[in-house]
């Protein structure tokens, strides 16, 4: 017996590896169906037009004097995520999503009399609904120590939503026609819905085994494990920035602040494991074990934290006026390791001799962080008539939690999101009818990762796997591929 006490401790670690959800992890993948999504972004020094209060508000007094309303809105976005070898050998999971993202609207206000430009907005940031489910039965010889095969079942599924809205109220000055400087207040609210499980079983479907010298073999082995949380979280963000024009130079710096945490409603969150029935002997069990725990409302704390960054940008005239050139780039700093769910430490959530051998008793918190990293772009506009032009670029999009350090809370457990790099490439055209100005193009984007752990291994199925402390799973490895292909189709239109 005490082989199986010492054998069951080993069941309280995870093995962390990562899925794909698009934005949570990804801060250039917004997109706004405006001049600026055709530019990539590359508009910190100018020409963001109803974008400039998120990217630079200095660059608000670019805007048409007078009123200007935009409106813009994705005629569809369309993303494809696909998975091979991530739960066994020879699997293959897909997973797509279809929809119009919500309108991007703003008002800027510039009056004829003064230098001081007024703009407010109301955008989503980010906004994804991941889901991906998987499940088999087949016969394996899983419980070696019985004769023959068993039925063999199961299950995996994962889910990632999240959405930010932001609504912003902006400020800018034109102390010259060369120099400018600005500041946006948004306020935030990000909700978060996050569901990750699996379960796998085995038994005989031997009849004619003798049940005094096999007393297991009607039992159900089984091994399952779940985690789940909800949350919404509304915040702060200040953007401050600057713009300089000088000959056939513009030039802009743009901050952006922390998120400042307001409060969080909604809180929910539920972790549990359990490991039933499995043999290390014709005749010795493991112990059975379940630990489990489930708390919301002010039972728990929680946030998720952006980070400090700042972009720069310069645009170039090339010949005449009639062609330009954009490139830009924005610096995000590392996020030390925080609890982004901070639970109440409950002692009641397992037998005494269980709870005992966690190594992390804080069972129910989840940690987050992220690392420093450069994204870059570079646009090119070319004006081919006079109310006609096109526009193209390609951006980086880089992951922020790929090798991210937690420090302190390397022990916690983690929500799956991706840890692979992307790139967007966007093109399409301006034209302007009178003083109003409209957009129409579109976007390609592609991830894609090699060689990263496998989330389970459903196909070799093994009924102790020591290596990577599971159970009714086989050895995980370097095998998984992840592919991500997106399509983006949009218009827009500022009416001055």
């Amino acid at each position: 017996m005490k082989l199986a006490k010492s054998i069951i401790f080993l069941f309280f670690s995870f093995i962390s590896f990562q899925l794909t959800s698009q934005t949570i992890n990804h801060f250039w993948s917004v997109n706004f169906n405006s001049t600026s999504s055709l530019l990539g972004g590359a508009v910190v020094a100018g020409q963001g037009e109803n974008t400039s209060i998120y990217y630079n508000p200095a660059t608000i007094t670019e805007m048409e004097t007078g009123s200007n309303l935009s409106f813009t809105s994705s005629l569809f976005t369309w993303n494809t995520y696909k998975y091979t070898d991530m739960l066994g050998e020879g699997t293959k999971l897909k997973s797509s999503n279809f929809n119009a993202q919500p309108p991007f609207i703003s008002f800027a206000y510039k009056p004829k009399i003064s230098n001081i430009s007024l703009a407010a907005v109301i955008l989503t940031r980010a906004k994804e609904d991941f889901e991906l489910s998987w499940n088999n039965s087949a016969y394996y010889d899983v419980l070696t120590h019985l004769p023959g095969v068993e039925k063999y079942d199961a299950a995996f599924d994962h889910r990632n939503y999240y959405n930010d809205t932001w609504v912003g109220i902006a400020m800018a000055h034109e102390l010259s026609p060369s120099f400018s400087y600005g500041i946006t207040l948004f306020g935030s609210g990000a909700t978060l819905k996050y569901l990750y499980l699996y379960s796998a079983s085995a038994y005989s479907i031997n009849d004619t085994l003798d049940p005094a010298l096999y007393p297991q073999s009607k039992r159900i082995a089984e091994g399952t494990y779940s985690e789940s949380f909800r949350f919404t979280e509304y915040r702060l963000i200040i953007k401050g920035g600057v713009s300089y024009k000088t000959g056939k130079w513009k030039f802009g710096l743009n901050i952006t602040t922390p998120s400042m945490h307001l409060f969080s409603s909604g809180n929910e969150a539920s972790r549990a494991k359990l490991n039933s029935n499995i043999s290390i002997s014709t005749t010795e069990f493991i112990p059975d074990f379940l630990i489990n725990d489930a708390q919301k409302g002010s039972d728990l704390k929680t946030k998720f934290k952006t980070p400090f960054s700042v972009s720069i940008g310069l645009i170039r005239d090339i010949g005449s006026k009639n062609k330009r050139l954009y490139i830009a780039a924005e610096y995000y700093a590392p996020i030390k390791g925080y609890k982004m769910i901070d639970a109440q430490l409950n002692t009641d959530i397992a037998l005494p001799y269980i709870y005992d051998a966690l190594d992390n008793k804080d069972w129910l918190s989840f940690a987050s962080s992220t690392r420093a990293f450069v994204n870059v772009v570079v646009g090119y506009s070319w004006k081919i008539r006079e109310h006609l032009q096109f526009l193209n670029s390609i951006r980086t999009d880089l992951s922020s939690i790929q090798n991210a350090s937690l420090g302190d809370y390397s022990t916690y457990n983690l929500q799956k999101t991706s840890s692979y790099n992307m790139y967007h490439y966007s093109a399409g055209w301006r034209f302007n009818i009178k003083k109003n100005s409209f957009i129409a193009g579109g976007q390609v984007s592609f991830g894609y990762a090699k060689n990263h752990k496998q989330a389970a291994n459903f196909t070799e199925p093994l009924e102790i796997n020591l290596d990577d402390d599971t159970v009714l799973q086989g050895p995980l490895e370097n095998k998984m591929n992840s592919r991500y292909l997106g399509f983006n189709l949009y218009i827009g239109a500022t009416l001055n």
